[in-house]
């Protein structure tokens, strides 16, 4: 069992959860939370003083006593991203910057997550090692190493694997304690919530999962990640738009204070493991193992997730649609948390349609008992009358969608006409500052009160207009519209519909005819606007 979680461990080391992973040179050892080299820790002078490793110590030597628990290359700009406390970087110096102060930051960046030295190969394509960057490995006492042209990597690798053999089932068995803790977890449904807990108190870190876009924690925790780690991580994901290595180190003031580690398969979560005060950072193939355990976890919400929202969704279509008893209306919507109403029903679409997986992705996010689906492009959302109006604002904003949202109904019965209300009402929010419309509410605009209501304004205004346009397919009505929406420019409204300006005349003549009404009046232009605006929010069903 030991040996075959040895195996395991290193099989994910090379190929960190889906994520795309460095051009790491193949070679590799196996570390472990403690290296003894014949009794003694290994140590990065044990190791020049192997004769077979042909290294020597050009800068920061009174850093040998560094204890060398991994050995690994990488030829990537940014190894400290990749590699863990302990380990020591072997690079032919690819990713190794020739300007001095360039170089300084390097040595500082390797030097301050704690890695264990850093080996150049002699003769390949790493610059000159410049004053600069020894004079800062030696305050820091942080040892750079020149290997001989001839001595490949790989010694060095098994020279470092050879000292951790006996004490590399320390890893595994902490390994498998993971495992274990997920299994047991998972066997309790009652503790299911509890799993990052129970993971970090085995690690000795606090741990939390977040979306990439908003921080939005996706596991439950039994503390609230503190605001400033929060912003860190943030800070951190969008610095690189989105796209994270292996391991990122996040940092508040000067002193590094977590990790940061890609979880979700779709490159959208990650966990961020921290420790309080001195405490030391968890081994990373721990933390990495950890992350994976999450990720089954976000996974596996996420399913359940989406298999709920399906059933809720068909919910909503059947109340929208009017195609469901009143009794299992009612029993449901209770059923589903929405209380026993009243009601409201919003109807949203996001101003530009690059921004509608994110509207979709925070909306699914609403942390309120809701119901939503699509009609047609329409996003709808069904949620209690007293929690409608904050959570909407901040799922969706006046700058990311235009929203409409009905009038609150007590009935079950009445929610088929709560969607219409939502739709006139998000005609009306297309035209306003704010991007969204309330039906009914005091300065929105003009809407009837009811379909019959509005059936009747159009009946007796607009009626032999469009009686007369399906009997001579026609298209008085439509020029009407255009001639209104122009300002009553004929040159423009002309414009509008492609025809010759004399035609426009000539039909309004017609319809003044038809209804016999002069529209040079105010008050037949204004009942007849609202009228034309009205029969265009009925077309809407």
């Amino acid at each position: 069992m030991v040996w075959w979680a040895q195996q395991w461990v290193l099989t994910v080391r090379g190929s960190p959860m889906g994520f795309a992973a460095p051009r790491f040179r193949s070679i590799s050892a196996s570390r472990s939370l403690l290296c003894d080299y014949d009794g003694v820790s290994l140590t990065v002078e044990n190791l020049v003083e192997d004769p077979l490793i042909r290294t020597r110590i050009v800068a920061g030597s009174s850093g040998g006593g560094r204890m060398v628990t991994w050995a690994h290359t990488c030829e990537l700009t940014d190894p400290w991203n990749w590699l863990g406390s302990g380990d020591l970087l072997m690079t032919d110096g690819y990713g190794f910057p020739a300007d001095p102060e360039d170089q300084a930051e390097f040595v500082r960046n390797l030097a301050r997550v704690n890695i264990a030295g850093l080996a150049l190969a002699e003769g390949f394509a790493a610059p000159p090692l410049t004053s600069r960057a020894v004079e800062v490995a030696d305050q820091l006492a942080f040892p750079v190493l020149m290997t001989e042209r001839n001595v490949p990597f790989v010694t060095i690798a098994r020279r470092v694997a050879e000292s951790d053999s006996s004490r590399s089932s320390i890893r595994s068995t902490r390994v498998l304690r993971l495992y274990d803790v997920l299994r047991r977890t998972h066997l309790d449904e009652a503790d299911a919530d509890a799993l990052l807990d129970n993971l970090a108190r085995e690690i000795g870190a606090r741990l939390h999962v977040i979306e990439l876009r908003r921080g939005r924690e996706l596991l439950p925790t039994g503390r609230p990640l503190p605001d400033k780690v929060r912003v860190a991580a943030l800070e951190v994901i969008r610095a690189r738009d989105g796209v994270l290595p292996a391991s990122t180190r996040l940092q508040l003031g000067d002193e590094v204070t977590g990790l940061l580690l890609p979880v979700a398969r779709q490159n959208n979560a990650a966990m961020i493991v921290y420790t309080q005060g001195s405490g030391e950072l968890p081994d990373l193939v721990l933390a990495q193992h950890v992350a994976m355990i999450a990720e089954l976890d976000v996974e596996r919400r996420a399913a359940r997730a989406l298999q709920a929202r399906e059933v809720r969704s068909t919910l909503a279509r059947r109340l929208l649609e009017a195609s469901i008893s009143l009794e299992a209306a009612a029993a449901q919507l209770e059923s589903a948390g929405l209380g026993p109403g009243p009601w409201r029903v919003s109807a949203w679409q996001p101003r530009d349609a690059a921004n509608e997986a994110d509207l979709s992705a925070d909306l699914s996010g609403l942390d309120i008992a809701h119901l939503s689906t699509t009609k047609g492009d329409l996003h709808v959302v069904i949620l209690p009358d007293e929690s409608y109006v904050e959570p909407l604002n901040e799922a969706l904003g006046v700058n990311g969608a235009v929203v409409g949202v009905s009038q609150p109904v007590l009935s079950a019965a009445r929610i088929s006409d709560a969607w219409r209300e939502a739709r006139w009402a998000l005609e009306a929010a297309h035209s306003s500052a704010s991007g969204s419309a309330a039906y009914g509410a005091r300065g929105s605009y003009f809407m009837p009160r009811t379909v019959a209501e509005g059936e009747a304004v159009v009946d007796r205004l607009l009626g032999p207009l469009l009686e007369y346009d399906r009997a001579n397919d026609t298209r008085l009505v439509a020029s009407l519209m255009a001639f209104f929406e122009a300002n009553r420019s004929w040159q423009e409204g002309a414009k509008r519909l492609g025809i010759h300006k004399h035609t426009l005349v000539y039909r309004m003549k017609k319809v003044e005819h038809l209804l016999g009404m002069d529209l040079r009046d105010s008050g037949t232009q204004a009942e007849l606007f609202l009228a034309l605006k009205t029969w265009q929010l009925l077309q809407l069903d």
